[in-house]
């Protein structure tokens, strides 16, 4: 037996994993149900040189790659897609670096993780790399579907279960299909409120969501997809327990959490996509619309220690009322609309080339509320209220020419031009806001990212290239300074500007042993300029373009398959650090990037064998990190937590029945370790942490007992 060869669409083409001339990693939908995986945190945790960042559970937090992270951000460094639709919002305003879209997995095929800047394809936001979910298209050709479910305990927790189905119904035989699927999915809580709202499991989650897809193709090369796509995500709380600055627990255990008020979270998206392609022999037309609502509603409950400053002082700022409890009630709603129009040329001798057109529109509307419950008599008083409307309007040109020299040597260039226009205004009130009223700004910013690669084939199994690349992320705008409680900061002003990186990559893809193992390896080179940083003190937030960073690192990956046996091994070496600091925010030079862990690595198996004439595997799966910082050492307003390093087994076995049904039985952290991995990325509580206030620091999930299965028909 050899490896199957891998399809992706990395470069908006369509080909072969391997002729990718750069890092480009897959996961099979059907491999992540084995391993038991439900969230995003799951997909990305068997891929070294990844990282979700996690905000407090599903939907709450940030994708690193590569180390690009400053640990708070301000807006993604990691962009996300469904097919060719990117989701959820991309700027500061969306609160794009703290909520991300969490799929279940609804009608899924596999993963694509793209490495390094994809700026000149993909656009802002992806200066880390991409990751990219590809969806099961509608089958023109029959009926067919699918049902299945999971149930798995957790300890510390209970049961969780899901539900899934899938329906393929031909319209007209080879012309027209849809296709159904829908998802339900039960996470159980392993975290428990203590203190006034005392609570077990007051994490847990469901998920539920529903996928529709009509394909048409009336014309042989005429080709038309209409997508609707809803999810919602709700939780009882945070799945944070209370620490120290010195990783001690503080609250009871590290799964426990001292609430005076709930925080309920949730997330809803709702997508309408359509593309149409057209092949007029020499080239490809493709034609992408669409639109999404995305909506994050999120509660957030401040510690003992403020609420005891704040009943002290409220008098001053003309609140008597005593409160029993302090929290945030905020909604962000973002509508965003795209368009793309993309012409491909087919695969020539000489010559290949893509043109595109982009453009994207986004909302956002910001609903803040900072207030607390009354001690009896009952009620609730407002402190500070605040709505925002934020719209980003972006329009590019982008494209790429490849040069075939010769049959074995390729050179590709390719350049994005993109602009954006900026609209902010904010509307404040309350006893502690800082400037009652409000303000309107606007700005207008353009960027260009560039690509050129270099592909060397010296055989049929052998690929050497040599890629330069550029990406960034928009600037923005931010409240003027006198829209403060106490002093503004004086190296503030009420625009920051864009941060971007150059990153030079050399790789290497192999196959050998007649195609039974696959090899790859790669070194990285980023320079990283202008970061963007958010500066919190009390009452005053502002984002400043402070310093540089260098990013050096090396990854490997290895699969091999013969007979019964299948094993591939993947690593990576990071080495992210400032290279002249931030002084004026306590950064130092030198001083290592957030969730930059400089060794990460997974090693994992799988045996076939027979059972009484049916075919079974048995399987494990080792991940393994070296230690990361959430933060910088010395940076006052958002400190530091040292995040040990940590290693986890997961094992699994399942049986393959007749016609396509297939059972996986899995244990996920086999020897149940409980190891911080995580804090929460939010500038007022980590600031609240360096006067006293607790660290909020996400645990691993302990072991995992389950059973999946999906049944074809």
């Amino acid at each position: 037996m050899t490896l199957n060869e891998v399809m992706v669409t990395a470069n908006r083409r369509r080909e072969p994993q391997r002729d990718v001339p750069m890092h480009v990693d897959t996961v099979q939908a059907s491999s992540l149900q084995q391993l038991g995986a439900k969230n995003l945190n799951d997909y990305v945790s068997y891929q070294p040189g990844v990282f979700f960042a996690s905000a407090g559970g599903a939907g709450e937090g940030e994708l690193v790659m590569r180390g690009v992270s400053t640990g708070n951000q301000t807006s993604p460094t990691v962009s996300l897609y469904i097919d060719d639709v990117p989701v959820g919002g991309s700027t500061v305003y969306a609160a794009a670096a703290t909520f991300v879209f969490d799929p279940a997995l609804l009608d899924l095929d596999h993963i694509e993780f793209l490495y390094g800047p994809q700026g000149t394809l993909y656009g802002a936001g992806s200066m880390g790399g991409l990751v990219k979910y590809v969806t099961v298209k509608p089958d023109l050709s029959g009926f067919s579907g699918s049902v299945g479910g999971d149930v798995s305990n957790t300890n510390r927790g209970g049961t969780s279960y899901s539900e899934h189905a899938s329906l393929n119904i031909p319209l007209l035989k080879d012309k027209a299909a849809l296709r159904v699927s829908a998802v339900d999915q039960h996470v159980t809580g392993v975290y428990q409120a203590v203190g006034e709202t005392p609570a077990g499991g007051a994490d847990r989650t469901h998920t539920k969501g529903v996928r529709v897809q009509l394909e048409v193709d009336p014309v042989e090369k005429l080709s038309m997809n209409v997508t609707v796509m809803a999810q919602k995500i709700a939780a009882d709380g945070l799945s944070m327990g209370d620490f120290n600055l010195q990783g001690q627990t503080i609250s009871g255990g590290p799964y426990k959490r001292a609430l005076n008020h709930r925080e309920p979270f949730t997330q809803t998206l709702q997508l309408y996509s359509f593309h149409a392609g057209y092949d007029f022999d020499w080239a490809t037309l493709d034609w992408i619309s669409s639109y999404q609502n995305f909506v994050n509603h999120s509660v957030q409950d401040y510690p003992d220690s403020f609420l005891g400053l704040l009943n002290l002082i409220g008098p001053l700022f003309g609140v008597n009322q005593p409160l029993s409890s302090l929290y945030v009630d905020s909604q962000y709603t973002v509508h965003k609309s795209s368009q793309e129009i993309r012409l491909t040329s087919r695969k020539n001798e000489t010559f290949d080339w893509l043109l595109g057109l982009w453009l994207n529109r986004e909302d956002v509307w910001e609903q803040y509320a900072l207030q607390g419950d009354n001690l009896p008599p009952p009620g609730t008083t407002g402190l500070i209220g605040q709505t925002v409307h934020a719209r980003f309007s972006e329009y590019a040109g982008y494209g790429d020419l490849t040069w075939h020299i010769d049959p074995s040597l390729d050179l590709t260039v390719g350049a994005r031009a993109s602009g954006n226009s900026q609209q902010l205004s904010n509307f404040e009130d309350g006893p502690f806001a800082g400037s009652p009223g409000g303000f309107r700004e606007h700005a207008n910013n353009q960027d260009i990212t560039k690509m050129i690669t270099l592909t060397w084939r010296p055989t049929q199994k052998d690929s050497l290239y040599l890629r330069a690349s550029t990406g960034y992320r928009p600037g923005g705008l931010q409240a003027p300074l006198q829209s403060t409680l106490l002093v503004p900061n004086p190296s503030a002003t009420n625009t920051f500007g864009s941060d971007n990186l150059e990153s030079y990559e050399l790789g290497y893809k192999s196959s050998h042993l007649d195609g039974h193992l696959t090899t790859g390896i790669d070194g990285y080179d980023i320079e990283w300029h202008h970061m963007q940083l958010y500066t919190y003190t009390l009452g005053n937030t502002i984002i400043q373009n402070a310093g540089d960073a260098r990013i050096k690192g090396i990854e490997m990956q290895a699969n091999y398959s013969d007979g019964p046996w299948q094993v591939g091994v993947s690593g990576a070496y990071t080495d992210a650090f400032t290279n002249n600091g931030a002084p004026q925010l306590g950064i130092q030079p030198n001083a290592p990037l957030p969730y930059s862990a400089r060794w990460t690595g997974t090693l994992n198996g799988k045996y076939k064998f027979m059972v009484a004439g049916t075919g079974a595997y048995v399987g494990a799966a080792v991940r393994a990190s070296s230690h990361r910082n959430a933060g910088f050492d010395g940076d006052a307003s958002d400190p530091n937590f040292k995040l040990p390093g940590f290693m986890f087994l997961d094992l699994n076995l399942g049986v393959n029945l007749r016609g396509g049904a297939n059972i996986d039985f899995y244990v996920r952290n086999v020897l149940n370790r409980q190891v911080p991995i995580g804090t929460l990325n939010d500038e007022a509580v980590n600031f609240l942490a360096t006067v006293g206030g607790p660290m909020l620091v996400q645990m691993s999930t302990p072991r995992t007992v389950g059973v999946a299965f999906n049944v074809p028909f």
